[in-house]
């Protein structure tokens, strides 16, 4: 064997080598992501007839809430409890793309920016989810004929899988809340809150063969815990064609002190008619039962506004934020 082709030989082999272990690599990610949806496809098949699923429909239940009765709701706090339960949301899809950064931020329209057409557009927000109610929730929007958007941490368990996937089946915006939802590390420098939301985007898009383009802070961007100033994720996430909303109302769900379904009720209803955009907070955990026993006599009532419409959030919603310095 000649030297030039010994040196032909010792350089080919490394170099396939090197080769084999790239593509062996991309392989077994590719394996896992494929493993993560099948295991959420598996677990959304086995909700079948929603009869294993961990909590039941209890909203449905007779006396569920107290003496009077779900259904009593509406009218013990003075709300309109006839309105339909039919409305026609199928049109809207919340996920027009799914390539990264491919969206021009031009296009969006800021609550500023915005003109009246005298239609109250009011967009149901849950934060922290998949949690057990999360079921429940999807359950009840599906009865009201209502879709929603879903700002989820990250949940790496097959029921969370489920969830991630039902509220995409379902016609409902999946957007980000981060991974962890731990201030301190999320917000300790730009890398981490790159790397956090980089963990929940890829999570989401495994699972779900989708990904997601909207995120809300926890905390929301007027937070003032953050380490790192807001500004500078505010940039993070529109150079990567994520598109941040905070809120306009809060249904105060998340407070130390927990709140009756009456007062979550008149919280999520405050100011509705006298605003063109209404983005709602709720929240999507295990400690929130009372939101999951508010929610059908809130869409009750906004259902029965004049020019009042729920949708999800989608690329034709106007941008709420919050001003901080």
């Amino acid at each position: 064997m000649s030297k030039r082709t010994e040196k032909i030989i010792q350089l080919f082999i490394p170099a396939a080598l090197a080769l084999m272990c790239i593509v062996i690599a991309l392989l077994g990610s590719r394996v896992i992501s494929l493993e993560k949806r099948l295991a959420g496809y598996r677990a959304y098949e086995e909700l079948g007839e929603r009869e294993n699923r961990l909590v039941q429909l209890s909203w449905m239940e007779e006396n569920a809430y107290d003496d009077s009765g779900i259904s009593d709701l509406a009218a013990r706090v003075n709300l309109p409890g006839d309105a339909s339960l039919a409305y026609p949301c199928d049109e809207y899809d919340p996920h027009p793309s799914d390539a990264r950064g491919s969206y021009n931020q031009s296009g969006v329209t800021y609550a500023a920016d915005s003109d009246s057409d005298g239609i109250h557009r009011v967009y149901l927000t849950f934060d922290d989810g998949p949690s057990i109610y999360t079921d429940d929730i999807l359950d009840i929007l599906d009865a009201y004929g209502v879709k929603a958007t879903f700002f989820v941490v990250g949940r790496e368990n097959t029921a969370s899988y489920a969830r991630y996937l039902r509220i995409i089946e379902e016609g409902h915006t999946l957007g980000m809340h981060s991974y962890s939802h731990v201030y301190n590390d999320i917000y300790a420098s730009p890398e981490s809150f790159a790397e956090d939301t980089e963990r929940i985007r890829t999570l989401l898009e495994d699972v779900t063969g989708q990904t997601p383009v909207f995120y809300r802070f926890p905390g929301g961007s007027s937070n003032d815990v953050s380490s790192t100033d807001m500004h500078e994720l505010e940039a993070y996430l529109d150079s990567e064609g994520i598109i941040y909303f905070d809120w306009n109302v809060s249904s105060g769900d998340a407070g130390r002190e927990p709140l009756t379904p009456d007062q979550i009720i008149r919280n999520a209803l405050q100011g509705i008619e006298s605003r063109d955009t209404t983005v709602i907070l709720f929240h999507d955990t295990a400690a929130k039962k009372s939101t999951v026993y508010a929610l059908p006599s809130i869409i009750e009532a906004i259902q029965a506004m004049d020019n009042t419409e729920i949708l999800p959030i989608t690329y034709d919603t106007t941008v709420i934020q919050h001003d901080h310095p």
